[in-house]
């Protein structure tokens, strides 16, 4: 009887814990993330009076570095469930945002086409050149970023397991400051 209740919660742990949405960040990075921020409006009006502490997804299109300051233009994707969790490109162009991530990232996961989230808070625009032309660009502090090595690819595109597969390199970096 013990080894059919150990079995039954076992299963039902297990069962829980796949029904959970997966979370790349720590609850305590989470805390006070505005879960109803609305992108679009932030990028047409980004000289919020308020700081706001958000959430994004997106695709690199080219970082720059500057001693202990990483600027990351980025193309704002949403960030879905599945197939895979993390930012999709849907096809659908939201526009795009400037990262400012204090410290040290390995250049590899920088590349543009990687796939990033960032948490940390609104900011005033910051002039930054893309395709050698200056753009003003809603700007994120970030307090911490995950980065997805995929190369331009879809995360869902890096099946996890089995022989002859991509192994998909992910990391995040956080700040020490607070």
């Amino acid at each position: 009887m013990k080894t059919l209740t150990k079995s039954l919660m076992v299963l039902i742990t297990t069962t829980l814990v796949a029904c959970t949405a997966p979370s790349i960040f720590s609850p305590e990075t989470l805390k006070g993330v505005d879960p109803n921020f609305d992108f679009a409006h932030w990028r047409m009006v980004p000289n919020q009076a308020d700081a706001k502490k958000i959430q994004l997804g997106g695709r690199i299109v080219q970082a720059e570095t500057k001693g202990d300051s990483i600027t990351i233009v980025t193309a704002q994707l949403p960030i879905v469930q599945h197939p895979a969790y993390g930012p999709k490109d849907t096809g659908k162009r939201s526009g795009e945002f400037a990262i400012v991530y204090q410290g040290k990232i390995d250049p590899s996961f920088l590349q543009p086409g990687n796939r990033i989230m960032v948490v940390g808070t609104t900011h005033a625009p910051r002039v930054v050149s893309v395709d050698d032309l200056p753009k003003s660009l809603p700007t994120v502090l970030a307090a911490c970023v995950h980065l997805w090595k995929t190369g331009g690819r879809d995360i869902a595109d890096f099946p996890s397991y089995g022989a002859g597969y991509e192994t998909l390199e992910e990391d995040t970096f956080c700040t020490s400051t607070k």
